[in-house]
C-alpha cells in the first residue's frame, strides 16, 4: 500500500512538473533519485545521528560520578597502550562521529564528482606503476 501511494505521488509530481522542455521521464528520474538519497541517508547518515545523541545523553563529557560509566582509558588495563580521561575520550567519539556522518551525508555528492571523474574524456586514466602495483591514475584537477 506504501509503494502503491509513493508512485501515486510521483505520478502526480510527474504530471505537475513535466513540460514541452522537461520531459516526464526526466522529472521521474530526479524524483527516485530524491528518494534514493532519502533511504541511503535514512540507513548511513541517520544511525550516527542517532549515536551521537546516545553519546552526548549517556555518556556526557564532563567526568561521570559513577566511574562504570566513565569512558576512560588506563594505560595497561585489558591491554591498552595509551591513557585517557573520560573527556578526552568522550571528545575521540564524538569526533569520529561527527567526522563518519559528515563522510555519510557527504557521499551522494563523492559519487557523482567521481563519476564525473570517470567519464571526463578531457582527463583520461592511464595506467601506472604506483609503487603499489599497477593502477588507473588521473590527474587531480578538481
Amino acid at each position: 500500500a506504501e509503494i502503491r501511494a509513493k508512485e501515486k505521488a510521483v505520478e502526480a509530481l510527474v504530471n505537475k512538473y513535466r513540460s514541452a522542455t522537461l520531459s516526464a521521464d526526466k522529472v521521474r528520474l530526479a524524483l527516485y533519485s530524491l528518494g534514493d538519497n532519502n533511504a541511503y541517508m535514512h540507513q548511513a547518515r541517520d544511525p550516527i545521528d542517532r549515536m551521537i545523541r546516545l553519546l552526548c545523553v549517556h555518556f556526557p563529557a564532563a567526568a561521570p560520578e559513577n566511574a562504570s560509566l566513565s569512558l576512560a582509558i588506563g594505560g595497561g588495563e585489558g591491554g591498552a597502550r595509551l591513557s585517557h580521561s573520560h573527556s578526552r575520550q568522550h571528545a575521540f567519539a564524538l569526533q569520529s562521529l561527527l567526522l563518519w556522518r559528515e563522510i555519510a551525508h557527504e557521499m551522494f555528492k563523492l559519487w557523482c564528482l567521481a563519476e564525473a571523474d570517470l567519464l571526463d574524456g578531457s582527463s583520461p586514466y592511464s595506467l601506472r606503476d604506483t609503487g603499489q602495483g599497477l593502477q588507473r591514475v588521473q590527474p587531480a584537477r578538481r
